[in-house]
């Protein structure tokens, strides 16, 4: 397990438009910090420093958040984009307890190489994140599904997945998550147009 990141922000006491709008020209970005024990901040983080921070971590990793000489493990739960510059333009916190569940969009890789596609298939992810039950400890960074086994015709079910003790995925209805399909001239293809 890779070690955890620490960032620093800063408390804020001016809030509004005007006030964000100054914060943003002094390269800093407003944040909110919600904990799951109900605490609240009203911060401003560093908009270099965080970006580096962001692509390190992304959304499923825990990192520590100090704050006033406090530290908080915290997980980044939403990043709005300035509509017209690649730039933040707030961000939400939250502040994660060790036990207490939490729902997560965890996003889904594949890994291996498919003896399906050899013969002329394609790998297809119908859904890039799948949502996760799970606390602090059991968050996985990705769902990661083994296709070394998939022929053409293959696929994997959510119901499926096994993320171990401690964290699982949040479905209603069994659905096609990763699916090795027929590609273009390729005799499976040719033999399920057939069929059709």
């Amino acid at each position: 397990m890779s070690e955890k990141v620490t960032f620093k922000a800063e408390l804020r006491t001016k809030t509004g438009k005007s006030a964000n709008r100054q914060l943003r020209n002094q390269g800093m970005v407003p944040v909110v910090f919600y904990s799951q024990d109900g605490e609240n901040l009203v911060l401003s983080v560093n908009e270099n420093e965080f970006v580096k921070m962001y692509r390190k971590v992304g959304t499923t990793r825990v990192f520590s958040l100090e704050v006033d000489g406090k530290t908080y493990d915290t997980l980044i739960w939403k990043v709005q984009m300035d509509p017209v510059r690649p730039r933040p333009n707030h961000i939400d916190f939250l502040g994660v307890s060790k036990d207490r569940t939490l729902k997560v969009d965890v996003p889904v890789v594949t890994e291996g190489k498919a003896p399906g596609v050899k013969l002329g298939g394609r790998m297809a992810i119908y859904r890039p994140k799948l949502t996760v039950a799970c606390t602090a400890a059991t968050l996985p960074a990705e769902i990661v599904v083994n296709i070394d086994s998939m022929n053409v015709g293959d696929t994997v079910f959510v119901n499926e997945i096994d993320l171990g003790e401690g964290a699982s995925v949040v479905f209603d209805n069994n659905f096609a998550l990763v699916r090795c399909a027929a590609g273009r001239g390729s005799k499976a293809a040719e033999e399920e147009a057939e069929e059709e």
